[in-house]
């Protein structure tokens, strides 16, 4: 649990685009002209038809692109090289209406060549059919997904009878003629049409377009749809609003494939990308969309011709739209009931894991105060998880950890998704330490978590057993000195010249075996304790075997060495109480300078002034 001390390129916006801009331009001014009415009805009419072929072209130009630039699934390319072929189709039949158009200088009123509206009505289905309903595949659903999916797709199709039932029994209509009613059924096919590319798009999970490019699609489809069944009737007014009818759905389709180019390739749903979307996308608004559609379908119905035909048709729409929107709504609340009850489930061995682990769980806030602790804090560190809440640990937190890591932490804190692995002391409840090795990842930016996260193992009797074993390796079992390894290390850690005495103690033989080998052992541990006593803070005293002791002398200096061998001289005369016994041991010391880098040699350097010390004493004594 630590203490707080205190790429991915963004899309251009699409209104930045200059082909999207132009696109916008060109149709305020299309719309503007038509809506001012500007121009007679026969130069709105020549205007439209010789623009309509060169759209046709650009929706060509712009999905072949498309399906040539970008990395797509196989069906994505089959999908916008579909678009582009219903853009040459589409061009066909816009071509022969202006032709038509311009070799009639007497023409000023919207007729349809057969040509053109076959190839419009034959455009729709390729892009419905062949490009995404029938072809493209759904995502991956389980058995209720796809109930909601059946559910969703029957709302939007309740609607879409609604309103055709009202498009073809409204009165004007039948007055039109035959060839009008003809028309607006192809019309009403093409709504539905529209509503299977809006479903497909919006509601299967596994779009062929990205969510921003599938609007305009569905959009221009729905246009279309309403331009055929209205225009054969009256209902579509004067020249310019059956211009504006005919012209905007082409204009909004080319929208589509310049934004699919602009936001690239559109999330696979197996993908992590297309995760994210579909949870940023818990449901879609098009059903409740379908609802509102038969609601107000039923009110203009209701006021264009009182309770008529097209009003009980529109009101058995609503009626049935809102059966199948309470199924849906019922099917949606079973489904939160099984979720609530694993969610449920989940959280109750999630608190059996926390309670009965050994770990403790932490979450810090970016300022380092608990915003969750595990229950195994109160095991571990003697606190109730409800105490330490609001607190921060740097409270709890060792002062010398906190100074040794505090560079590191400031850091975890400071970077989403930095990890830092650490040991550090933490304070018990009653006032005693344990060791902690930490293990922090920093989900500040992860929604519900919002801050590090931390599991906290105690290693402390880990970390007890690691410096015994450390000690033992450098250390003379006996008397806790250095032993033999340690002093070597030491020596050839020194810069320069270093000094050694080598001590041998005199007589020790004779007390091990006149008292015994404990004797032998205490006396060697009473001379430890002296050489310790001795010592200076820079001093390293060892014991490199048997009766044989040695003192790296800290400040390197020949005339210290001597003022050290003194005083070991000294304390070594003094009488050791052992067993009840007071035993004196003698010592013979031999002092060596010379280089660190070669401590075999200095240390024969000493050995060799020792033994001259010793054979001194034997020749005073003899």
């Amino acid at each position: 649990m630590p203490a707080a001390v205190a790429d991915t390129a963004r899309p251009v916006p699409l209104w930045r685009d200059p082909v999207l801009a132009t696109l916008a331009v060109v149709g305020v001014v299309l719309f503007g002209g038509y809506a001012l009415d500007v121009g007679s009805p026969r130069a709105q009419l020549v205007t439209c038809w010789l623009i309509m072929p060169v759209l046709d072209l650009l929706l060509f130009r712009m999905s072949w692109q498309v399906h040539r630039t970008l990395d797509l699934s196989p069906e994505a390319h089959r999908f916008w090289r579909t678009v582009a072929v219903v853009g040459l189709i589409f061009a066909v039949g816009d071509l022969v209406q202006c032709a038509v158009v311009l070799a009639d200088p007497s023409l000023d009123r919207l007729d349809f060549h057969p040509v053109q509206t076959g190839s419009a009505l034959l455009g729709v289905i390729v892009i419905v059919i062949g490009g995404v309903a029938l072809v493209h595949p759904s995502a991956n659903w389980s058995r209720g997904q796809r109930l909601r999916f059946l559910l969703d797709a029957m709302i939007v199709n309740c609607a879409a009878a609604s309103v055709a039932w009202c498009l073809m029994t409204r009165p004007n209509l039948v007055a039109a003629g035959t060839s009008a009613i003809v028309t607006a059924m192809v019309g009403c096919g093409v709504m539905f049409c529209a509503v299977l590319l809006a479903v497909k798009l919006l509601l299967s999970g596994n779009s062929p377009a990205g969510p921003a490019a599938a609007v305009p699609i569905t959009a221009a489809t729905m246009l279309q749809a309403a331009g055929t069944t209205l225009l054969p009737s009256a209902s579509a007014g004067d020249t310019a609003t059956q211009m504006l009818l005919i012209i905007g759905p082409c204009l909004v389709l080319l929208f589509s494939p310049r934004i699919q180019l602009l936001r690239g390739t559109p999330p696979s749903p197996a993908g992590p990308r297309g995760a994210r979307a579909a949870r940023s996308r818990r449901y879609s608004v098009l059903p409740y969309t379908a609802t509102v559609v038969c609601a107000a379908t039923l009110v203009a119905a209701l006021i264009a011709g009182g309770l008529g035909l097209p009003a009980w048709g529109a009101l058995a729409g609503l009626l049935l739209n809102v059966a199948l929107v309470v199924a849906r709504q019922v099917l949606a609340l079973a489904e939160n009931n099984r979720l609530l009850e694993r969610l449920d489930e989940r959280e109750r061995r999630l608190e059996s894991l926390l309670r009965h682990a050994s770990e403790i769980t932490s979450i810090t806030l970016p300022d380092g105060r608990f915003s969750y602790l595990s229950p195994a804090v109160e095991k571990v560190l003697g606190m109730p998880a409800s105490a330490a809440l609001g607190r921060s640990s740097l409270e709890i937190l060792h002062h010398e950890d906190r100074a040794r890591l505090g560079a590191e932490l400031t850091h975890l804190y400071a970077t989403p998704g930095a990890q830092l692995t650490y040991q550090g002391r933490y304070r018990r409840a009653d006032g005693t330490w344990r060791w902690l090795e930490v293990v922090a990842v920093n989900l500040t930016h992860q929604p519900g978590i919002g801050g590090v996260v931390c599991n906290g193992r105690d290693v402390t009797e880990e970390r007890e057993l690691h410096e015994r074993l450390r000690f033992q390796a450098d250390h003379d079992e006996l008397t806790g000195l250095a032993n033999r390894r340690r002093f070597t290390a030491a020596m050839g850690a020194a810069d320069g010249d270093a000094t050694v005495l080598l001590i041998d103690l005199n007589g020790f033989k004779q007390i091990n075996d006149t008292y015994g080998h404990g004797a032998g052992d205490a006396v060697l541990r009473h001379v430890a304790d002296r050489l310790r006593a001795c010592a200076g803070p820079d001093d390293v005293p060892a014991r490199l075997g048997g009766d044989e002791f040695a003192v790296l002398v800290g400040d390197g200096d020949a005339a210290a060495a001597d003022r050290l061998a003194a005083r070991i001289r000294a304390a070594l005369t003094e009488p050791a109480e052992i067993g009840g016994r007071r035993l004196t041991v003698g010592a013979s010391i031999g002092a060596a300078c010379g280089p660190a880098a070669d401590p075999d040699q200095l240390l024969n350097a000493a050995d060799l002034r020792m033994y001259d010390e010793k054979q001194r004493a034997r020749a005073v004594v003899s």
